[in-house]
């Protein structure tokens, strides 16, 4: 149950080319902890959309917001900070807590609280890179609450995708004659424990930004998030300043997803799937990422390759993502 408390719903206004924007940010209760989400609409009566971030916890819509994506125009969006993460931060959570499971359970919670609040029977579920298996695992066990699931930068065999990340940085470090990024990736092996590895994760978060296999394939200075993380409105210092505590709480959570293969966990989804991925995505790789959906069984699945993405498509080529929302997903809701 989601009892609602401390909330702040009056609507903020914020006009745009004519158009309003309606933005609420609350907090309620979600299963003994106080968590906080955003959600946006030009029309309430649209579909919901919750998004799933990823990290684990690193919310996303302060780069959203920055990058201008326009959800709100296709649906009523809910960017909800998942326990431990930002607007949801609590400095007493216990670290045992924060579970894979109990995660799956807050998503429900927020899904209920969701259709209750807009009326909806169901919601479409986003899930962006960590959110990718967090969604894939919740729809799988509760098909009832989602009209489709919708996944960008999607995990399927993590430990194999890493593999795939480690060739890729050795090779573009030989191209580009990067002696030193080759002596400190010669000896790295990558097993169920390659998150633990420190200096690995180092050379990994800087040059596969640099090499074009990030966030984005441009590439995106740690720099440049920090400025997108800190001067994002909505949040409040502390909220901002706990993004970056809570993304250092929840890494235990990525145990759960470097020792089980996703497919293993959900072989079958009774819902659609709509998996957008770009083609030089390094972070979740785009071979692993076409592995899963080949093997996933599901009513109807649609796999869209972004050409010139790499992470974050629908940040990257927002034309084309708008258009396959609107002639395939949103094309396909019961009326």
């Amino acid at each position: 149950m989601t009892n609602q408390a401390n909330t702040s719903n009056k609507p903020e206004r914020f006009s745009k080319e004519n158009t309003e924007v309606f933005t609420i940010k609350e907090y309620i209760e979600i299963n003994d902890l106080q968590q906080g989400m955003i959600i946006e609409s030009e029309n309430i009566h649209n579909p919901v959309l919750l998004f799933l971030h990823g990290g684990p916890g690193m919310p996303e819509y302060p780069i959203i917001k920055d990058d201008n994506l326009l959800l709100h125009e296709y649906f009523t969006v809910c960017y909800w900070d998942q326990r431990g993460s930002g607007m949801s931060f609590c400095p007493k959570e216990k670290e045992e807590s924060l579970t894979f499971e109990q995660l799956i359970k807050d998503t429900v919670a927020v899904t209920k609280h969701l259709c209750e609040k807009f009326n909806k029977e169901k919601v479409y579920l986003f899930g962006h890179s960590w959110g990718t298996f967090l969604g894939i695992a919740t729809v799988s066990k509760f098909p009832e609450y989602y009209h489709a699931y919708i996944g960008s930068g999607q995990l399927g065999n993590a430990v194999e995708s890493e593999k795939e990340t480690l060739r890729f940085l050795k090779d573009e470090a030989k191209k580009r004659k990067h002696k030193k990024v080759q002596e400190k990736l010669q000896n790295i092996i990558i097993n169920q424990d390659y998150y633990k590895n420190k200096a690995y994760l180092k050379i990994r978060g800087k040059y596969v930004s640099e090499y074009g296999g990030g966030i984005k394939r441009e590439g995106i200075t740690n720099s440049a998030l920090l400025k997108q993380y800190f001067l994002c409105k909505p949040y409040t210092l502390k909220e901002k300043i706990n993004i970056f505590r809570g993304a250092m709480k929840v890494s235990g959570l990525m145990d759960t997803v470097s020792r089980n293969s996703l497919i293993d966990l959900a072989p079958k989804l009774n819902i659609p799937i709509y998996i957008f991925q770009g083609k030089f995505d390094y972070a979740t790789t785009y071979n692993q990422a076409k592995i899963f959906f080949d093997q996933i069984e599901a009513p109807s699945k649609k796999f869209y390759t972004f050409e010139h993405s790499a992470h974050s498509p629908f940040l990257e080529e927002k034309e084309l993502f708008y258009d396959i929302l609107e002639k395939d997903v949103l094309s396909s809701l019961p009326q």
